[in-house]
């Protein structure tokens, strides 16, 4: 009887979690709506709790400010995309393949309407938020770096690329790709380039990186 009590409680648990989790992916999924479409100011947690159908108060229960849930929003954020770029990054493949999964999937991601609307907030704001600017890029960009360089290394290894600093060497492949686009959306409002030209960008940064790091062997 007692075995069975415990089964209870653990799969009634699970539901409870379930239900929890649910919850706040429609939460945070509003959320991200109502900030890409008013920024953060304008943003109120009664707004976002009307477009999740929710209430302002289930909203303060799982997040007591609009500043953590904003921040909740970004590493959400974060944690798809590393997911995504992670997924790509084969050890069994060779150079050329993965970075070139890595690199067309790395710009239609980073170029993305939700993913720029939330950076030029995020950049909007960080004078009034280092921590969630500090928090972003450490749990974003860096470990996207990072596992970018540790596939590196595993190619070093098998004799495809020459001995080097991986985690430079990810990060100049990192900066042959994406910057200029990146820029030229964020700065110069100039349309999101096709994917023709999104792969040719990858090709061209390929070239470049292989031909420096390339094994000569």
């Amino acid at each position: 009887m007692m075995k069975k009590a415990a089964t209870k409680t653990t799969t009634e648990r699970s539901k409870t979690e379930l239900r929890t989790e649910l919850l706040l992916d429609r939460l945070l999924d509003a959320a991200t709506r109502v900030f890409m479409e008013k920024g953060f100011d304008a943003t109120s947690m009664g707004a976002i709790a009307k477009q999740a159908h929710a209430s302002t108060e289930t909203f303060y229960r799982h997040f007591p400010t609009k500043e953590e849930l904003f921040e909740r929003v970004l590493l959400r954020r974060t944690e798809f995309l590393k997911g995504e770029l992670n997924s790509v990054l084969l050890s069994e493949d060779v150079p050329e393949k993965a970075l070139t999964a890595f690199g067309e999937l790395g710009l239609s991601l980073l170029l993305a309407p939700q993913a720029l609307s939330l950076h030029r907030i995020l950049v909007m704001e960080k004078g009034r938020f280092p921590h969630i600017v500090a928090s972003f890029h450490s749990q974003g960009p860096q470990r996207v770096q990072a596992a970018l360089a540790s596939y590196l290394a595993g190619q070093v290894k098998r004799g495809r690329l020459r001995k080097t600093n991986t985690h430079v060497a990810a990060r100049q492949f990192f900066d042959l790709v994406i910057p200029e686009f990146h820029f030229a959306m964020e700065l110069r409002s100039t349309p999101a380039p096709t994917k023709a030209e999104m792969r040719q960008r990858v090709k061209e940064a390929i070239d470049c990186f292989l031909h420096g790091y390339g094994s000569t062997g």
